[in-house]
């Protein structure tokens, strides 16, 4: 009987999304997953990213030169992990795009620049979301 109840409990627990220890030489019971928007840097919102996504493919003008889906073209692509300046976090992708990269730190092709807000005429609040938006790329 006691056999019975102890399965009971675990398939109760499984079945209503609790996580029960597993019984030696048994399987444990998956812990329910994370919250997707918990992965995302302090401060980002799907909110942001989606108009990151706007501002990138319009007025920050981003995509005539790393592409519509941020695989590159004249400037390096975005959407792997590959940083050739910086670490690919949020707080580096801000400070890239606010600051640009002069011709002395260009590595992807020597001599090409990336002007401070990425030469479009875009806001701090609006720098925030590309950089949210192109930190999605990469993660």
């Amino acid at each position: 009987m006691k056999r019975v109840l102890l399965a009971f409990s675990v398939f109760l627990a499984a079945c209503t999304g609790g996580s029960t220890p597993a019984p030696a030489g048994g399987m444990a019971t998956a812990a329910p997953m994370a919250d997707a928007a918990s992965a995302l840097p302090a401060g980002v919102t799907d909110a942001m990213i989606e108009e990151g996504q706007a501002v990138f493919g319009g007025p920050g003008v981003c995509a005539a030169c790393h592409g519509a889906d941020g695989s590159g073209g004249i400037g390096p692509n975005l959407a792997d992990a590959e940083w050739l300046i910086g670490d690919g976090s949020y707080e580096e992708l801000v400070e890239r795009i606010t600051v640009g990269v002069p011709a002395s730190q260009a590595t992807f092709r020597r001599g090409a620049v990336m002007p401070p807000r990425g030469g479009g005429a875009i806001t701090a609040a609006q720098i925030a979301s590309v950089a949210a938006f192109v930190w999605t790329m990469s993660h």
